[in-house]
């Protein structure tokens, strides 16, 4: 079968399309967790060791795993960072970019190539074949490239480590967004052809490796649209986008 990163007839590893390390706050003790689906009709059901296809050979699978690991020291701990308190929300510095931002191309790009019915709203048309370059070149683009802001979100005083949502596509100002939550951060992906605008890029990672995250309140808001009047209230959306 033909691996889905290489190109290549390969037998195929079972994948995850979100990581592996981000499910084990929500396992059970059978090593289990609840999918929750956004239809009400449907049951619960049950998965282990997080949601996976046979989509990469091992190389790949290890390929995109140099990115995960950062990842994971990045958000849970393992590499040094910085991390800088400003109101409502909090500047993290001294990120690999590189890494991290293939990072993050590598879970929009795989939720694109799943099969799997928690990933059906994600269909990146022609764009991903543009993210598969850049994976397997190693290649993140510039930080405006398919970037993504980041928002850290809690329930009262919890974070939300224990809660992976259903990816969801809106459009902003006739940007297509995708929403991700996971690892206690909305990830939202803006996915275009043309620039984003001004004022979305103080919220991605910089090529110097700065990310602004705001905190949010889950109840309090819809994580895109109400990222969406809070930009639109610090500065509006210019017409024409340099």
């Amino acid at each position: 079968m033909l691996c889905k990163l290489c190109n290549k007839d390969k037998k195929l590893m079972n994948s995850h399309i979100i990581p592996e390390f981000i499910y084990k706050s929500l396992y059970d003790e059978k090593h289990r967790f609840h999918v929750i689906s956004t239809y009400k009709q449907k049951d619960r059901e049950k998965e282990q060791k997080g949601i996976r296809e046979r989509l990469l050979c091992i190389d790949c699978e290890q390929h995109i795993s140099r990115y995960e690991n950062y990842a994971r020291k990045v958000l849970f701990g393992g590499v040094e960072i910085t991390v800088l308190n400003e109101d409502g929300g909090i500047v993290v510095s001294d990120i690999d970019y590189k890494l991290f931002k293939l990072f993050q191309l590598s879970i929009l790009w795989r939720a694109s190539i799943s099969n799997h019915k928690m990933f059906k709203d994600v269909s990146l048309g022609p764009h991903e074949l543009t993210i598969r370059k850049m994976l397997m070149s190693n290649k993140p683009g510039t930080a405006i490239e398919y970037c993504c802001v980041m928002m850290a979100i809690k329930a009262g005083e919890d974070t939300m480590s224990s809660f992976i949502d259903q990816p969801e596509k809106k459009r902003i100002n006739g940007y297509v967004v995708y929403r991700f939550i996971f690892g206690s951060i909305a990830w939202l992906y803006f996915v275009a052809s043309h620039n984003v605008p001004k004022i979305i890029r103080g919220f991605v990672l910089s090529e110097t490796g700065t990310v602004r995250m705001a905190i949010k309140d889950i109840k309090d808001m819809d994580c895109i649209a109400g990222f969406a009047r809070e930009a639109q209230n610090m500065g509006r959306f210019p017409d024409e986008i340099a």
